[in-house]
């Protein structure tokens, strides 16, 4: 897959940090397989000009889906998608800090884009039906 060709989204006004959306966006495509293990990334180069970010606002986002285990860089040839981590079970604190995390991200992401919590539980409800 060519992250390059993907429509990133990169919401400059959402409160969220270019990185974290950039590290949201890479673990979102690994969690629905349009990222597979052993996936070039693009290089820091190419994306923070897609993105128009700077470059160590990438290397940033890399740095830190490095140390999360979710991909891996190889010196003078980039960074690749590792083996999906083994997540460890959720402690209840852990698990509602997480839920915070996403909640928070999700009602960002929807408020820079005029949708409304409403419009959000509407659909969370559909989904929940479908699913």
């Amino acid at each position: 897959m060519n992250l390059l060709t993907e429509p990133w989204n990169i919401e400059f006004h959402s409160g969220i940090p270019a990185y974290k959306q950039i590290i949201h966006q890479v673990q979102a495509a690994i969690a629905d397989g349009r990222l597979r293990e052993d996936d070039q990334l693009p290089t820091v180069r190419a994306l923070h000009k897609k993105l128009n970010v700077n470059p160590n606002t990438v290397v940033k986002a890399y740095r830190e889906l490095e140390l999360g285990g979710f991909i891996t860089t190889q010196r003078g040839s980039g960074c690749y998608v590792s083996a999906p981590p083994i997540m460890p079970k959720l402690s209840a604190n852990d698990k509602k800090a997480k839920v915070d995390e996403l909640s928070f991200r999700l009602v960002a992401e929807a408020r820079s884009h005029g949708i409304s919590l409403e419009t959000l539980i509407q659909n969370l409800t559909q989904i929940k039906a479908h699913g």
